[in-house]
């Protein structure tokens, strides 16, 4: 059976399947070029044909993430939850071909020829699957540039533990949150002030459907705030949240512990402003010590409040 076959198959191509269905969302070739890699895939998926019409440049923006180092591994992996996501609808004859475009520009990357031939010269990285840096399994890669960020030796504990540093505005610092959530395979404990962008809302609700047990913690003032997503993350997939129940304090802790074993942590809110407009600075690490205070930090807070 070939690869399109394949698609055909998971995306229920058959005459007997196809009915009304979704309709596709919309999607400017500019708004696209603003997204994080996985916020592109998802919702160029959702939107096939927007991305279609607009193919052209919706390739090139793919292209340059491609060339900026990320993973075809991972890159498949999206593509391939969407996909079944996606399936047994009117839309999916659109969602398919595009899927397998975004696919070809990945064979052709890892052959080293970009679009109209160019081949991109080779970028200075050190690569590690991120599941070796937080010991949660075979989940994709996690690649760092050295000239944009910048890693750390931690004290004690070998040449697999990290700490890895990113900073704000940054589209690619962002995008390493959404890959570090995406990373989680068994728990996802997340303690921050507020919860306003959607793109990691969509992060957190997709770990809770592929069986990620999670929790959060957060602001009782800001959980009423206009956008905020904790409660709606509640009441559609059932995600328990906490929040500290007292007008003369802030819950103002930022940070989220996977599978017990990595830490994201610092001033960044999960807001749009936070993304787009703040000065906000992070460490991601997989330091044992360090994760397992903030696992208890976070129980702490849970049972307190």
């Amino acid at each position: 059976m070939s690869f399109v076959d394949i698609l055909t198959a998971c995306l229920g191509g058959t005459s007997q399947q196809q009915s009304s269905g979704r309709q596709a969302t919309y999607l400017s070739a500019d708004e696209a070029s603003h997204m994080p890699l996985e916020a592109f895939l998802q919702r160029s998926l959702e939107s096939a044909p927007s991305a279609l019409e607009q193919g052209g440049a919706f390739a090139n923006i793919f292209q340059r993430h491609l060339q900026s180092g990320a993973s075809t591994t991972h890159i498949a992996q999206v593509i391939q939850g969407e996909l079944v996501r996606l399936a047994s609808n009117n839309t999916d004859k659109a969602t398919a071909q595009w899927a397998c475009q975004l696919l070809t520009q990945c064979a052709q990357n890892a052959a080293g020829v970009g679009a109209g031939g160019y081949r991109p010269p080779q970028a200075q990285t050190q690569s590690q699957s991120y599941a070796q840096v937080t010991g949660s399994g075979s989940n994709g890669e996690w690649e760092m540039h050295e000239k944009k960020q910048r890693q750390q030796p931690a004290h004690s504990q070998g040449s697999d533990v990290y700490i890895r540093s990113y900073f704000f505005p940054s589209e690619e610092s962002f995008g390493k949150l959404i890959e570090f959530l995406n990373s989680a395979k068994h728990t996802l404990d997340i303690c921050v002030f507020n919860i306003t962008d959607n793109d990691v809302a969509r992060a957190i609700s997709n770990a809770k459907k592929r069986g990620v047990e999670v929790r959060i913690v957060t602001d009782d003032e800001q959980l009423k705030c206009k956008g905020s997503d904790v409660e709606r993350l509640s009441d559609q997939f059932g995600i328990p949240f906490k929040t500290d129940n007292d007008p003369q304090k802030f819950m103002h802790s930022k940070f989220a512990v996977i599978d017990r074993r990595a830490v994201w942590a610092g001033s960044y809110n999960w807001t749009v402003a936070a993304r787009r407009s703040n000065n906000e600075a992070v460490i991601c690490t997989n330091d044992q010590a360090t994760a397992k205070e903030f696992s208890d930090e976070f129980e702490r807070l849970w049972k307190m409040f």
